[in-house]
């Protein structure tokens, strides 16, 4: 069986990962930080998001009719 570079080096890093926080419990304490974290910025960043002048304009425009079927329909 041949060895795949990538799948070594996501488990090379996985270890490493594991190794710096203290195990996996403490790897997956730091994700679940991070997670919150990341979060609460969205949260704030999502209040101040509006829509922009170009979303609406196509939300107001019509769709046009295309294909067969609509050219047989106008005659």
């Amino acid at each position: 069986m041949s060895l795949d570079p990538i799948v070594e080096e996501v488990r090379r890093v996985r270890d490493e990962l594991v190794k710096t926080y203290g195990g996996l419990d403490g790897w997956i304490d730091h994700l679940q930080m991070m997670d919150e974290a990341r979060g609460r910025k969205a949260k704030k960043r999502g209040a101040k998001m509006t829509s922009s002048p170009a979303s609406d304009r196509r939300q107001r425009q019509p769709r046009k009719p295309r294909g067969r079927i609509a050219a047989a329909s106008r005659q």
